[in-house]
């Protein structure tokens, strides 16, 4: 009996050893992933859309990683989710570029293009809003509104012919050319009883029929100031846009931002008020953006350049007087000062050649140096374009 139960013993000792040996990776294999066994690429991204709608948008990445695992080259609408679930964490800025790779998959989603393309030009990036209106018009080529829009950042950054190119798509609409007089006596109307949303609504409808025509960027400035509306920058800029080279809109788009105590801001329109002014209205009375820049430095606490306004003001009434060693003179006392350089590049301009390419050039040296400090690349939306005469 003890001699049956030792072989029982031996007999079982060698299957075991037979069988370890056999298997040798057995303690090695993969623990399997509960999630992934049981659920499917469909089924991990209706989880996590679950947890978008439950209000726990942190936990929707734990599903959102499981799918990708599955599935290495996931569809627009893993993106779909990512960008919500950013977005609602306050990652606005992930979740955007999420949408971006979205579109990449499926660009037919035009009310996403479009929400990416307005989220740009809020943001002051008009290369990255063009790109995605130009994405929306390639499948809706007749949408006004966004031909406008395209028109408008094609300006502010320097594309001359695109943007002659769509306004000139909307002028040839003439559905209401009869109406113009009439719909002007409208807006009027509308203007002197204060009827402020009306007169928004109905220059915003026609603006795009009449995209060179001043009455309707007028009324429709009045008109958001009026109703004190959060659109009246945007009515500024689009005014400011298509009148680019005139100074008088600068000069009042300048002012809001001084309301708005934006006053690094308001000193680059003023800026640009002074620099259309030497350009194209040389013989015109600057006393009043000259003001308007003093007040700006004032407000920024530049005293030096404060003090540079003032001769200069005194310079630009008598130039035809001033000989070129009293305003050389002058100029290097506040040598670091744009507008004195920029109206020395003027001056010398029919006078020196050379004086002025140096003046040129000591202009560049000085925006170089201050870029940063004065944001001269980002500030404003016209900071693509050139300021040098």
């Amino acid at each position: 009996m003890i001699l049956r139960s030792r072989r029982i013993w031996q007999f079982g000792v060698l299957v075991t050893s037979l069988f370890l040996v056999s298997s040798p990776n057995l303690a090695q294999t993969e623990v399997l992933n509960p999630v992934k066994a049981l659920y499917g690429y469909e089924d991990l991204l209706r989880m996590a859309e679950d947890k978008i709608i439950q209000e726990t948008p942190a936990k929707a990445f734990d599903f959102l990683i499981k799918a990708k695992e599955i599935n290495p080259d996931p569809d627009y609408r893993y993106y779909n989710l990512s960008a919500r679930a950013h977005i609602k964490l306050g990652q606005i800025f992930d979740g955007i570029h999420a949408y971006e790779e979205s579109i990449k998959k499926k660009n037919d989603q035009l009310d996403l293009v479009l929400y990416v393309a307005d989220f740009y030009e809020k943001e002051r990036k008009p290369k990255e809003a063009l790109f995605y209106t130009k994405i929306y018009l390639e499948q809706k080529p007749n949408a006004k509104y966004r031909l406008y829009t395209a028109a408008i950042l094609s300006r502010q950054l320097g594309l001359e012919s695109d943007y002659e190119s769509y306004i000139q798509i909307l002028e040839s609409d003439k559905t209401f050319l009869s109406e113009k007089e009439a719909l002007q006596t409208s807006l009027q109307k509308n203007i002197k009883s204060k009827k402020w949303k009306e007169a928004d609504d109905l220059s915003l409808r026609y603006l795009v029929y009449f995209p060179r025509e001043e009455g309707m960027y007028e009324t429709l400035i009045l008109a958001r100031r009026g109703r004190n509306s959060e659109l009246l920058e945007q009515a500024y800029q689009w005014t400011t846009t298509v009148f680019l080279t005139e100074t008088r809109y600068f000069t009042r788009y300048g002012v809001y931002l001084q309301e708005k105590q934006r006053y690094l801001e308001a000193l680059s329109l003023f800026r640009r008020g002074f620099y259309n002014l030497l350009k194209f209205y040389p013989d015109s009375d600057a006393g009043e953006i000259l003001f308007l820049i003093r007040q700006s430095y004032a407000n920024l606490g530049k005293d030096r350049d404060t003090l540079a306004i003032d001769s200069l003001v005194k310079d630009f009434q008598n130039q035809k007087k001033i000989t070129a060693t009293e305003l050389e003179n002058h100029q290097s006392t506040y040598r670091k000062n744009r507008e004195y350089l920029l109206f020395c590049i003027h001056w010398f301009s029919k006078r020196d050649t050379a004086k002025a390419n140096d003046y040129r050039q000591r202009l560049k040296d000085r925006d170089m140096e201050f870029e940063e400090q004065e944001f001269l690349r980002v500030m404003g939306v016209f900071s693509a374009l050139p300021q040098d005469l």
